[in-house]
């Protein structure tokens, strides 16, 4: 399989990411409702870092504009903060992406726990910024890098699995 010039998606793969997505947002919230609102995969990262893999640029930020529309109404807090992360996160990677080459599961777990800090961080930012700093002893960063580390162990099974509903095996093998 070769990963290193990936096929593109079409209109109707990326409708197939977009819709799994939605699903996987809706169960990492009920997962996070049901357990407390423990950190876990950000699963909306792991599908923009995707599609930005795989789509021209501005069908990367239509996808993260709806991931992180959908992730707003699925979290708590102040409605737009992670959709315009995941935007600019799908804006930066998608002029990077082919410089980093996700051939090896190492290499696409360092890309996506990269962008899970970087996107979680942007979303911090906007919420201190507009309401104050939480509490005192307040440290996000032991839950970002539990976030982090678990989208990053997720990424390679959902890059499979996407590849799989994508056709994009087949279609690297040909190509």
């Amino acid at each position: 399989m070769n990963l290193s010039s990936p096929p593109s998606l079409g209109g109707l793969n990326l409708f197939m990411a977009i819709a799994l997505g939605l699903v996987l947002i809706a169960v990492q919230a009920a997962a996070a409702a049901w357990t407390g609102g423990g950190a876990g995969p950000e699963t909306a990262v792991i599908l923009v870092v995707y599609v930005c893999w795989r789509a021209e640029k501005w069908m990367a930020v239509s996808a993260a504009f709806i991931l992180g529309l959908f992730r707003d109404a699925a979290g708590s807090g102040l409605f737009g903060v992670y959709q315009a992360a995941l935007v600019l996160t799908a804006w930066v990677f998608h002029a990077w992406r082919r410089r980093v080459h996700l051939e090896s599961p190492l290499a696409l777990m360092f890309c996506v726990f990269s962008l899970t800090l970087a996107s979680s961080l942007l979303v911090l930012s906007p919420l201190t910024a507009l309401l104050g700093w939480p509490a005192p002893g307040f440290n996000p960063v032991p839950a970002f890098l539990v976030s982090a580390l678990t989208t990053a162990l997720a990424a390679p099974p959902l890059f499979w699995l996407l590849g799989r509903l994508t056709g994009a095996r087949e279609a690297g093998r040909n190509g």
